[in-house]
């Protein structure tokens, strides 16, 4: 069954830069919030992928409504076998649903990936958007400095990962067998590395709601993210999301080398980037690990480039030049 509160699509790509321009009943502003992913401005709405049937229905019937539709799922990669069940019926419902005639109605679709843009129909003027957060990446005093020191690494993938999961637990295997002061954490309500579940130094929490996951991000302390994206139609779509993510988490983080520098990371100045397949991870984590002083110099470089990703000023300008334009 889909779910109708506010997603996290809706914070990344339009209420982090733009929150204070919608009203509330405290506050005019020139945005009206219909639905908890719906808004409006005059005849012009945004609708960011999904909500109930009858907010949607309500746009729809308008026949004068400029609609601009936010899409950051690759919905022609829904038979992914690498997703979960699960998550590939929460997709299944959504395209079956009203995404049809929203993407026929749609003056403009605004999408996080070339891959998603590429399977809209031909013609369909399109944006891509990058998605921003708010607050600045802390300091890296927390990071260790010494050989065989105690080392955090984590994922912070969720359902749609699986593929990530599946590409790590014989990664980990061997890491931790080989580095006894390193511990690898992830969030999910089901385990989800097989065998490595019942590893000493494997600490898995329960996953949290969106609002309670982006207060707890800020007072992280982890030491190095793992994101490694196998090659599947699904994470061919992947934004840049992930890593503005993880340095909010106050670690550097290890990429898969294609995806990573496709995103301007550069491996050993702003992040870690590792070839494709479990062997080289292997070796590029245990060299990282042999030397954890390399953490705060690589953390520092994905602080100033989490500057020139995280483009708060430019999102909002997009959306007031497309959306909230010549508003009283």
């Amino acid at each position: 069954m889909l779910t109708y509160a506010p997603i996290p699509t809706t914070d990344l790509y339009f209420l982090n830069s733009c929150g204070d321009l919608v009203a509330r009943p405290w506050r005019r502003a020139p945005v009206t919030r219909l639905g908890a992913n719906v808004f409006r401005v005059g005849n012009r709405y945004l609708v960011v992928r999904r909500d109930r049937e009858k907010v949607i229905r309500q746009v729809l019937a308008k026949p004068d409504a400029e609609i601009i539709y936010l899409i950051d799922d690759n919905l022609e990669a829904l038979e992914d076998q690498s997703l979960p069940d699960g998550y590939r019926e929460r997709l299944r419902a959504l395209k079956t649903g009203t995404y049809a005639e929203m993407l026929e109605r749609a003056t403009l679709v605004v999408t996080s990936a070339q891959d998603i843009a590429a399977s809209l129909p031909a013609g369909k003027r399109y944006r891509i958007l990058d998605p921003v957060w708010h607050g600045q990446p802390r300091e890296a005093s927390h990071l260790p400095t010494r050989p065989a020191q105690h080392v955090d690494m984590v994922h912070l993938g969720t359902g749609s990962h699986a593929a990530g999961f599946g590409f790590l637990a014989p990664v980990l295997k061997q890491v931790l067998e080989q580095a006894a002061h390193a511990h690898f954490h992830y969030f999910s309500n089901m385990p989800q590395l097989g065998g490595m579940d019942g590893h000493p130094r494997v600490h898995r929490q329960r996953a949290k709601t969106w609002n309670s996951y982006k207060r707890a991000l800020p007072g992280f302390r982890f030491d190095l993210g793992l994101y490694p994206l196998p090659s599947t139609p699904f994470n061919a779509a992947r934004s840049k999301n992930k890593i503005l993510e993880y340095t909010l988490a106050g670690c550097p983080a290890m990429y898969s080398a294609a995806w990573g520098s496709t995103h301007g990371l550069v491996d050993g100045q702003t992040a870690f980037l590792s070839e494709e397949g479990q062997e080289a991870w292997i070796k590029r984590l245990l060299d990282v690990l042999a030397a954890p002083d390399v953490l705060g110099s690589v953390y520092n470089g994905a602080k100033m480039h989490f500057k020139d990703l995280n483009d708060l000023p430019g999102q909002r300008a997009f959306w007031q030049s497309v959306f909230i334009k010549d508003s009283k």
